[in-house]
C-alpha cells in the first residue's frame, strides 16, 4: 500500500506542477496495485482530460462513480467533461450525471438553480418536455428566493406551452405555472403568458375565469386580444346558455368592452358578433344583421356567426339573407378545414338542416330560379319529412307545375295520411289552376275544421278579393292577421282592400306593416313603392328601394331594382339607372319591360349603339311588342340612318298599334322622312327631297286627324311645306292631301295638285294652328315669319303689275311683324334677329336701318358664322366691300368649315378683281355645295378655258385638268336647282363638252336655248352663243344636219360660227356648201393670216375630196406661205406627198416640220410621217427605229406608243420560218406599247383617245394569244376593261366581241345582238366587220 500512497503523493505533486504526463504515469502505478483506488481514478481522469484522452478520462471517472456513488467529486468531473466535450457522452448519460448531481447540491441556491435548469434543458434537448417540466416543478419547491421561483414558474410555463398535445393530467400544471407567471409587467413575455393562459382557460372550459383574466390583461395591455376573448365568451354564453356558467360582466361593462374593441378594430369578428347580439336584444334587427354579417364573414372555420345571423334573418323574414347564410355555412362545412359547429352537432346532420333551411328560404323568395333550386333540394327529403313535402308542393304550384304538384300531394297523403295542411295545399292548387269556386268551398271547410289556421283564412281572403267580394276578403285577411301577426301577405291584401276603397293612409300603413314582416316579398315591396309614388313620397320611395336593394344584393329584389332604375332615370341619373336595370335583368333575364327600361336609360345617356342592341334584343324576346320597335326606328333616326328608320316606322304602323302609339309612330316617320329630305337637299337630289316631304305631309295629316291639338304635328307639317320651296319648276306641281286645301274633305287619301305658292300658304296655316296650341313659342313665330317671307319671294318671281307688288309688300310686313313677335318672346335669339335682318333688307321692304341693326344684334346675341355671314352679305349687296370682308373674316374665325362665308370672301375678291378669287372659289367647292360657289367656280373655270391668251400654257392645262371635273359637278348641281338660268345652263354645257360628254352638253345647251326663247329681254348675243355651242356639240356627235340648222339660225355670225357651219356642212356631205362657207370665212371673217392658213387647209381637204389633188396642193402651198402658217397644213402637205408618191414634196414638207419635231401637240404626227416615209421606201426596220427613238425622247406621249404598237401589228413577220421564231416577241412588244399608251391616256385625262388606245391594246393582246395559242383569256379581260372605260365606243365593243370569239367563250345569241346594235353606230369599216361577224356566227349556229 505504501507504493500506492507514494504514487498518489507524487501524482498530487505533479498535478500542482501541471505535469499531467507524470500524473498519468503515477496514477497508472497506483492503479496497478489498486484498481479501485478512488483518488487514483480521479487524478487519472483529470490528467487524461488535460492530455486530450477524453475516452480514458470518461472511463476513469465512471469507474470512480461506481466505487463511491455518493461522492460528488467524480460526478462533478464527469459534468465538466460533458460540458467541455459534448461528443464524449450521449444525452441519456448527461441526464444521469446531472440527475445524480442535483442530489449533492443542497445549500447553494444558485448552484441548485443552475443544475436543475441544465438538467431540464437536457430533457428538452432529448425531446422529453414532460421530464423537463417535472425537473422545473421540483426546482420551484427547492428554491426559496421569490425572483428565482418566479423565473422557474415562467420556464415551466414556457416548457408546457410548447407541448403540442398536452395530456389532460398535465394541464393543471400548465395552468398553475401560467398563473404564477402572470404579473403587471407590460413586457411582451407577460403578454404572451396572458395569451396562453386565456387559450388554456378556453380549452378547459373555464369561461368565467377567462373573462376575469381577460379583464386584467385588458387593464395592462392596450391591445384588442383580451377584448376579443371577452366578446367571444359573451357571444357563446348568450347564444348557448349554460346553467353551470354565467357571463360575469354586466351589460354596461360588456358594452364598454365591445365599443372599445370596435374602436380598435372595426372588422373584429367577435366584436361585431357581440355588437350584433346586443342590437338583437334591443330589437334593432337591421343594425344587428349588419354587424353579424361582418362578424360571420371574419370568423374562420366557425359557424356560430352564421347561425346567429340566420336566426335573426329568419325572425325578420329576410329570406334572401337566410339563403345566403345557409349557402355560406354549407361552403364552410364542405371545405377541407374542420369547422366549429354550434352545440357540437354532427356535421352531416347539421348540413342537412342547413339545406332544408335554404330550400325553405328559396321557396319564400318565390322567384322562378329560386323555386327550381328549392325543388332540387326538397325532392331528396320530401318522402321522409312532411314539412319538406309541403314546401315541395308549394314550389311546384308557384312554378305552375300543377300535374307534378298533384302527384306529390297524392304521395304525401299515402305516406303521412290526410291532414288539414295537405287539404290546404289542394285548395291552393285548385286556386292556381283557376278553379276558384272549388278552392273556396274546400278552404271554407278547412277554416271550419281548423279556425286557428291563419294561412287558410288568408288564402280564402285572396279568393274573395279576386272575385270582388271585398268585405269577405277584408274579414278573412283581418282574421288571418290576428291569428298570425307575422303573416305579411294578410296585411298586403288588407292594403289592397283599403287602396281599392281609396283609403290611402290605411293602405300605406298596411303595406309598411307587411314590408316590416317580410322585407323580401316582391309583391309587398312593389305595392308599397307604387303607393309612395302615387302619394308623391319620393324620398321615402328612394329610401325604401335603396334599403331593399342594399340588403337583398344584386341577385334578388328584381322589382326594387326596376323601380330604383326608373326613379334614377326620372332624375336623369343615367349611370345609376343603367346599373339598377342591369341588376333587375340579372334576376329576370327574360323580362322584356326591363330591357325596354335599360334601352331608355342608354338612350337618355346618349349611348345609341348600346340602346339599339338592347331594344333589338327586347323585340326578339317579344315579337309582338311595339315599343322596342318604335325605339329602334327612333334611334336609327337619331344616328342618321334615315332610310332604315323609315322602314322600321312603317313596320311599326303595319302592326296597327293603339291610337297614341300610332300618332307618335306617324310623327317619328315624318321626322325621319324630313331628316332624309335634308340630307338629299344637301346633295341636291331635289326629286328625292320632294318625295320625302310629300310622304311626310301625308303621314302628318293622318296624325293630325287623330290628335289635332298637337302643336308639334302642325309644326312638322309646316317644316315639310317650307322644304319644298327650293324645288325647281320641273318638279312642280306637288301632289298633297286635299284636306289641307279644303277642311270639309274627310277622305285623307284624296289628293290635289298644288303650286309652290299654295304649298307655302299651307305651311303658313300649319304654323298658325301650331301657335294656337303654344302661342308663347318664339320659334313658331320665327317659322311663321319665314314662311310668309318665302311666299313673297315666290310671288316676286312671277309678279306682274302693282297689285302683286302690294301683295308682296303686305306679306313682307306680316313677316316682319311675326319675327318681331318672336323677338318679344325671346329677345336673345340670334336666329330670329338674323331672319329679321334678311327680311328687312328686301328691296320692297326698304328698311336697311332695321336690317343692319338686326344683323348686328344677331352677331352680338350669339356670335356665329351664320350671323356674321349674313351681315357680310348685307354689306356686300350695298357695295361696302371692306365691311363685308371683315364680317366674312369673323365668320371664318368662328367656323372655318362654313362654306357660305368663304363664298362671300370669294365674291368680295371678285368684286375688287383680286388675284385669289379663283382659289377662293375652288376652296368653297372643297368645303361643300353652295349655289353661288357652284356658279362662281364654273364661271372662272370656263373663263380660263376660253382665254386664248393662256391656251397652250402648261400651268393652264394642269389647272384645267384638275378643275374641269369639279366644275362640271358644280354646274350640274346649280342647274339642277336653278333650271331657268340660261347662263348657268350654257356653262354646264361648256364644262360637259370639255369633259367629252357631248350628249349631256347638248341637253344643257337645249335647255339654255329653251330658257332664252322664253325670256322677253334682249338676249340676242347670248342666244347666238348658245346656238353656236349647240351646233358644235351636235357636230361632234355626228348630227351634222341638226348642227347646220342651229348655225344657220345665228343672227350675227362671226369667224368661228361660220367655220362651225362649214364643218357641219362638210360632215353632212354637203361639200359645196362647206366650200362656200369656208371661202366666205376666208375672205370676210378671218381675223389674221394664221386663221386664213387654217381655212386654206380645210379648203385643200375639200379639193382633195373633189379628186383635185393639184388644186389641193396649190392651196396648201398658199397657206404655208402666210405669216403663222398652219402646222396642220404642213402635215397634210407631207401626207399628200406620201399618197401621191411625190418624195420631193414629202421631204420638203418634213424639212419645214423639222423645227417643230419636239412640239408636244404634233411630235407624234411628225414621227409617224417620217416612219411612213421609211415604210414607203421599204425600210420597215428604219420606221420602227424612228418611232422608238422619238419615244425615248418623249416617253410620256401616248400617241407615239400607240403608233409604235400599230406599226408592229401592221408589219408582223410573214414567212413561216420567221413567224414561228419572232411572232411572239413582236406581239408581246406591241401589247406592251399599246398598254403603255392606254395607261398614259387614262392618267392624262385624254378622253377622246382612250377608246382608240384601249382598242389597240386589246388587238395586240389578241394577236399575242393567237401566237401563243393560249386560252388564258387575257385579251377578254383587256376587252372588258376597254368597254368599262369607253362604254360608248363601237370600236371597244367590236374588240370585246372579237376577244370573246378568240377565247372560245362566245354565245352566239349575245354576240349577234351586240353586233347588230353597234353596227348601226360604228364607222363604215367597223360596221361592215360587225355585220360580217354576225352573219358568220348565225350561219354557224
Amino acid at each position: 500500500m505504501s507504493e500506492v500512497r507514494n504514487a498518489l503523493k507524487e501524482a498530487k505533486k505533479a498535478m500542482k506542477d501541471n505535469d499531467f504526463e507524470a500524473v498519468s504515469k503515477y496514477c497508472k502505478i497506483a492503479l496497478k496495485h489498486d484498481r479501485k483506488n478512488y483518488n487514483a481514478l480521479l487524478f487519472f481522469g483529470r490528467a487524461c482530460q488535460e492530455l486530450g484522452k477524453y475516452e480514458d478520462s470518461k472511463k476513469a471517472l465512471m469507474m470512480a462513480t461506481q466505487i463511491e456513488p455518493d461522492s460528488p467529486v467524480a460526478w462533478q468531473g464527469l459534468a465538466v467533461l460533458c460540458e467541455k466535450q459534448p461528443h464524449v457522452s450521449t444525452k441519456d448519460e448527461y441526464i444521469i450525471i446531472y440527475t445524480r448531481l442535483i442530489d449533492f447540491v443542497k445549500d447553494d441556491e444558485e448552484k441548485v438553480d443552475s443544475t436543475f435548469r441544465k438538467l431540464a434543458k437536457l430533457h428538452l434537448d432529448n425531446d422529453d418536455p414532460m421530464g423537463a417540466a417535472g425537473i422545473l416543478r421540483t426546482l420551484v419547491d427547492r428554491l426559496t428566493g421569490e425572483k428565482r421561483i418566479t423565473e422557474a414558474w415562467r420556464s415551466l410555463a414556457q416548457t408546457l406551452t410548447a407541448v403540442t398535445n398536452l395530456p389532460k393530467e398535465d394541464i393543471p400544471k400548465l395552468q398553475e405555472a401560467l398563473e404564477h407567471s402572470l404579473n403587471d409587467s407590460v413586457l411582451g413575455e407577460n403578454e404572451t403568458n396572458y395569451q396562453n393562459y386565456l387559450r388554456l382557460l378556453y380549452r378547459t372550459g373555464q369561461r368565467t375565469k377567462l373573462v376575469l383574466a381577460a379583464q386584467n390583461m385588458a387593464k395592462i395591455f392596450p391591445t384588442y386580444l383580451p377584448l376579443e376573448w371577452i366578446c367571444r365568451i359573451f357571444v357563446e354564453l348568450n347564444a348557448y346558455p349554460c346553467e353551470e356558467q354565467e357571463f360575469p360582466l354586466s351589460q354596461e361593462e360588456t358594452n364598454v368592452y365591445i365599443t372599445r374593441l370596435l374602436s380598435i378594430n372595426k372588422t373584429s369578428p367577435w366584436g361585431n358578433l357581440a355588437q350584433g347580439m346586443i342590437y338583437s336584444q334591443e330589437g334593432r334587427l337591421v343594425e344587428a344583421k349588419a354587424h353579424l354579417r361582418l362578424g360571420a364573414d371574419n370568423v374562420k372555420n366557425n359557424l356560430i356567426g352564421w347561425e346567429l345571423l340566420r336566426s335573426i334573418q329568419e325572425r325578420s323574414s329576410d329570406w334572401p339573407g337566410v339563403e345566403t347564410s345557409c349557402r355560406k355555412s354549407l361552403a364552410i362545412l364542405s371545405s377541407d378545414n374542420t369547422p366549429t359547429i354550434p352545440r357540437g352537432e354532427d356535421p352531416q346532420a347539421y348540413g342537412t338542416q342547413l339545406r332544408l333551411m335554404q330550400a325553405r328560404a328559396l321557396v319564400h323568395m318565390g322567384h322562378k330560379n329560386h323555386l327550381k333550386q328549392a325543388v332540387t333540394m326538397l325532392e331528396e327529403f320530401y318522402k321522409t319529412d312532411i314539412d319538406c313535402g309541403l314546401l315541395l308542393v308549394r314550389s311546384r304550384i308557384k312554378l305552375l307545375e300543377f300535374d307534378i304538384a298533384s302527384e306529390v300531394l297524392k304521395e304525401l297523403e299515402d305516406i303521412f295520411g290526410s291532414s288539414y295542411q295537405l287539404k290546404f295545399l289542394s285548395a291552393t292548387l285548385l286556386h292556381a289552376e283557376g278553379e276558384k269556386q272549388q278552392a273556396k268551398q274546400l278552404l271554407e271547410e278547412i277554416v271550419m275544421e281548423e279556425p286557428g289556421f291563419a294561412e287558410g283564412h288568408l288564402e280564402l281572403g285572396q279568393i274573395y278579393f279576386e272575385t270582388g267580394e271585398m268585405k269577405h276578403a277584408q274579414i278573412c285577411c283581418m282574421r288571418a292577421g290576428k291569428l298570425n301577426p307575422k303573416l305579411a301577405r294578410a296585411f298586403l291584401y288588407l292594403g289592397h282592400f283599403f287602396r281599392h276603397e281609396d283609403n290611402m293612409d290605411k293602405a300605406l300603413k298596411c303595406y309598411e306593416k307587411a314590408l316590416s314582416l317580410s322585407p323580401s316579398d316582391d309583391d309587398v315591396g312593389a305595392a308599397l313603392s307604387d303607393l309612395y309614388r302615387i302619394l308623391g313620397k319620393y324620398e321615402a320611395n328612394i329610401q325604401l328601394l335603396q334599403r331593399v336593394t342594399r340588403e337583398g344584393g344584386r341577385a334578388s329584389c328584381g322589382w326594387a331594382w326596376l323601380r330604383l332604375g326608373l326613379h334614377h332615370l326620372a332624375l336623369q341619373n343615367h349611370d345609376p339607372a343603367i346599373q339598377a336595370f342591369q341588376c333587375a335583368l340579372t334576376i329576370n333575364p327574360d323580362d322584356g319591360p326591363s330591357y325596354e327600361c335599360l334601352g331608355d336609360a342608354y338612350l337618355a345617356r346618349g349611348a345609341h349603339t348600346a340602346a339599339l342592341k338592347v331594344f333589338t334584343y327586347a323585340s326578339q324576346l317579344n315579337v309582338t311588342a311595339v315599343y322596342p320597335r318604335y325605339q329602334i326606328a327612333h334611334i336609327k333616326q337619331i344616328v342618321g340612318e334615315n332610310l332604315q328608320s323609315v322602314e322600321d316606322f312603317e313596320a311599326v304602323l303595319k302592326w296597327e298599334p293603339m291610337r297614341p302609339v300610332r300618332v307618335v309612330s306617324l310623327v317619328g316617320l315624318a321626322e325621319a322622312l324630313l331628316a332624309s329630305a335634308r340630307k338629299h337637299q344637301e346633295q341636291f337630289f331635289m326629286s328625292n327631297v320632294k318625295d320625302a316631304c310629300t310622304q311626310a305631309i301625308f303621314c302628318l295629316i293622318r296624325a293630325a286627324s287623330m290628335k289635332p291639338d298637337c302643336s308639334c304635328i302642325w309644326k312638322l307639317m309646316g317644316d315639310a311645306c317650307l322644304m319644298l320651296y327650293p324645288m325647281p319648276p320641273s318638279l312642280a306641281p306637288f301632289t298633297l292631301p286635299a284636306k289641307l286645301i279644303n277642311r270639309e274633305i274627310q277622305d285623307l287619301d284624296e289628293v290635289v295638285e298644288v303650286t309652290k305658292l299654295q304649298v307655302l300658304q299651307m305651311g303658313t296655316r300649319c304654323y298658325g294652328l301650331a301657335l294656337q296650341g303654344t302661342p308663347e313659342d318664339a320659334l313658331l313665330w320665327h317659322d311663321l315669319g319665314l314662311s310668309t317671307y318665302l311666299q313673297a319671294r315666290v310671288q316676286e318671281g312671277s309678279s306682274e303689275g302693282s297689285k302683286e307688288e302690294a301683295t308682296i309688300r303686305d306679306l313682307l310686313s306680316h313677316s316682319i311683324q311675326a319675327l318681331k313677335k318672336g323677338l318679344t318672346l325671346d329677345p336673345s335669339s340670334s336666329k330670329m334677329w338674323s331672319s329679321l335682318g334678311i327680311v328687312a333688307s328686301h328691296k320692297w321692304s326698304g328698311n336697311n336701318a332695321l336690317a343692319q341693326h338686326s344683323l348686328i344684334k344677331s352677331c352680338l346675341c350669339q356670335p356665329s358664322a351664320v350671323s356674321w355671314t349674313n351681315l357680310g352679305a348685307f354689306y356686300l349687296s350695298h357695295g361696302e366691300t371692306q365691311l363685308a370682308h371683315e364680317a366674312f373674316s369673323q365668320a371664318q374665325n368662328l367656323d372655318p368649315s362654313y362654306v357660305t362665308c368663304w363664298v362671300g370672301q370669294a365674291l368680295v375678291a371678285e368684286s375688287i378683281g383680286h388675284y385669289e378669287m379663283f382659289d377662293l372659289f375652288r376652296h368653297t367647292t372643297l368645303l361643300g355645295i353652295h349655289l353661288e360657289s357652284c356658279i362662281g367656280y364654273s364661271h372662272h373655270v370656263t373663263d380660263l378655258a376660253c382665254d386664248r391668251t393662256k391656251q397652250g400654257q402648261r400651268s393652264t392645262e394642269d389647272t384645267l385638268k384638275q378643275a374641269l371635273p369639279p366644275a362640271t359637278d358644280c354646274t350640274m348641281f346649280y342647274t339642277r336647282s336653278v333650271e331657268e338660268d340660261a347662263i348657268g345652263l350654257n356653262m354646264a354645257g361648256l364644262t360637259l363638252e370639255m369633259m367629252g360628254l357631248y350628249e349631256s352638253a347638248t341637253r344643257a345647251y337645249e335647255m339654255a336655248l329653251s330658257s332664252l326663247k322664253q325670256t322677253p329681254d334682249d338676249s340676242g348675243n347670248v342666244l347666238d352663243g348658245v346656238r353656236a355651242n349647240l351646233g358644235r356639240t351636235l357636230t361632234a356627235q355626228g348630227k351634222a344636219e341638226e348642227a347646220m340648222v342651229h348655225f344657220s339660225a345665228i343672227k350675227q355670225p362671226d369667224y368661228f360660227t361660220q367655220c362651225g357651219l362649214a364643218l357641219a356642212s362638210l360632215k353632212a356631205g354637203k361639200f359645196e356648201e362647206a366650200y362656200n362657207g369656208y371661202t366666205a370665212a376666208l375672205h370676210w371673217l378671218a381675223p389674221d393670216d394664221s386663221q386664213k392658213s387654217h381655212i386654206l387647209v380645210a379648203l385643200a381637204s375639200l379639193q382633195y375630196k373633189f379628186q383635185n389633188s393639184e388644186e389641193a396642193k396649190k392651196l396648201l402651198f398658199q397657206g404655208s406661205q402666210l405669216q403663222g402658217a398652219s402646222l396642220r397644213g404642213l402635215l397634210v402637205l407631207a401626207a399628200l406627198g406620201l399618197v401621191l408618191g411625190d418624195a420631193v414634196l414629202t421631204n420638203a414638207a418634213l424639212a419645214e416640220l423639222t423645227p417643230h419635231q419636239h412640239n408636244k401637240e404634233h411630235l407624234h404626227n411628225i414621227a409617224f410621217l417620217r416612219a411612213a416615209e421609211a415604210t414607203a421606201k421599204g425600210n420597215i426596220k428604219e420606221a420602227k427605229c424612228i418611232l422608238s427613238r422619238t419615244i425615248h425622247q418623249h416617253p410620256s406621249s401616248a400617241p407615239l406608243w400607240r403608233a409604235l404598237a400599230q406599226h408592229l401589228l401592221t408589219h408582223l413577220p410573214s414567212t413561216k420560218q420567221s413567224r414561228g421564231a419572232n411572232i411572239i416577241t413582236v406581239t408581246t412588244a406591241a401589247a406592251a406599247c399599246a398598254s403603255a399608251a392606254a395607261k398614259l391616256t387614262q392618267s392624262a385625262g385624254l378622253h377622246k383617245t382612250i377608246a382608240q388606245d384601249a382598242v389597240t391594246s386589246v388587238l395586240a393582246t389578241i394577236e399575242l394569244e393567237r401566237a401563243k395559242k393560249s386560252k388564258e383569256g387575257v385579251s377578254l379581260r383587256q376587252a372588258q376593261r376597254a368597254v368599262l372605260m369607253c362604254p360608248g365606243s363601237p370600236e371597244a365593243w367590236a374588240m370585246f366581241l372579237a376577244a370573246q370569239v378568240v377565247s372560245g367563250r362566245a354565245q352566239s345569241k349575245n354576240i349577234c345582238q351586240l353586233a347588230h346594235i353597234w353596227s348601226q353606230k360604228a364607222s363604215p369599216g367597223v360596221s361592215s366587220w360587225l355585220k360580217t361577224l354576225a352573219t358568220n356566227i348565225e350561219n354557224v349556229a
